[in-house]
């Protein structure tokens, strides 16, 4: 693939970045972006003053970082399938990429924009990269959440956890 937008949003950071680093595997060119969702999208974690001053920051200091390999960050504001359908247009990738956030409103959303974007011959792929264990993944023997640490503990140390975080690219 010629060119990939890798969607931030919680994890605005280079290293131990899964979509980043599918993106760099995966595609030549690499347009990352963030898209500042409405309100409605955020529900009951409708970011407050001091959440927004810390974006602000942090997106510029990803904005540093990137410049360092010769990008910058994209930033949009809206609803996110439109937004990433325009820079698709714009930008002519063939891949959208994201880690998961876990808010009811978020997995509906993602939905969404996954199944929508593979209808337009997209790849659209989100990633693991904010748990050290995706909350489908471990169940008790009953088939429920676990509600007790350490059972849920030994559950995982199971299955290899945790993982060793991923470099930052060069």
């Amino acid at each position: 693939m010629k060119t990939a937008l890798v969607w931030f949003r919680r994890d605005l950071r280079l290293g131990d970045n899964p979509a980043l680093a599918h993106a760099l595997d995966h595609a030549e060119r690499i347009v990352p972006v963030y898209i500042l969702p409405p309100d409605a999208l955020e529900g009951a974690w409708t970011p407050g003053a001091a959440s927004r001053w810390w974006l602000h920051h942090s997106l510029a200091a990803l904005d540093a970082q990137l410049r360092g390999f010769g990008a910058r960050l994209v930033i949009r504001r809206g609803d996110p399938l439109d937004a990433l359908r325009k820079l698709v247009g714009q930008t002519g990738a063939g891949g959208v990429f994201w880690n998961r956030r876990y808010e009811p409103a978020w997995v509906k959303s993602d939905r969404r924009v996954g199944e929508a974007l593979i209808e337009d011959g997209l790849e659209a792929r989100a990633f693991a990269a904010n748990l050290l264990v995706e909350p489908w993944a471990l169940k008790t023997g009953s088939g429920g959440p676990y509600r007790v640490y350490t059972p849920f503990s030994r559950s995982a140390r199971a299955l290899g956890l945790p993982r060793r975080p991923l470099p930052t690219p060069r």
